[in-house]
């Protein structure tokens, strides 16, 4: 099964929302979401977005999802991109589907010399080492920063 990583458009809407619900559920942090998905499109979507998100596409069906957005980093004195949301459907891991969502906003960074930047769960250790191999700074309280010059082609 080929997949395609691309832009989601509005039609793509409820399917994005699905997996961010499915997410929160994953992490057992579900009572912490309260944006319902009228509002999740409005934000999305909407005259003035709050965030964009890039889909893995397969079979028609939305495979995994990223949520990011542009914003300045105090610390950096520069703009950065910040990834709020990666998950990708259980029944379709195993594919790189995550490893190339992740690269895809990388290379975003990298093309606009900015910083990519997220958190992990300190306890997911095996997503940690391979974001290690990917060139990644891994902070041990969980921040990923990646610069643009160790973002990686593929």
């Amino acid at each position: 099964m080929d997949y395609v990583i691309r832009p989601a458009v509005k039609a793509d809407a409820a399917g994005c929302y699905d997996l961010v619900r499915r997410l929160a559920e994953f992490e057992e942090l579900d009572d912490y979401l309260h944006i319902d998905e009228a509002t999740f499109v409005e934000a999305a979507f909407g005259d003035q977005p709050q965030f964009e998100i890039m889909v893995a596409e397969m079979d028609g069906q939305i495979a995994g999802v990223v949520t990011y957005f542009h914003r300045f980093h105090i610390w950096f004195g520069e703009k950065m991109i910040e990834i709020d949301d990666l998950f990708v459907r259980p029944s379709a891991r195993g594919r790189g589907i995550g490893r190339k969502l992740l690269l895809a906003i990388g290379h975003m960074g990298r093309s606009e010399g900015v910083h990519v930047k997220w958190t992990v769960t300190t306890t997911n250790v095996r997503t940690i080492h391979m974001y290690r191999r990917m060139g990644v700074d891994y902070n041990p309280r969980g921040l990923c920063i990646w610069s643009p010059d160790s973002i990686p082609d593929e």
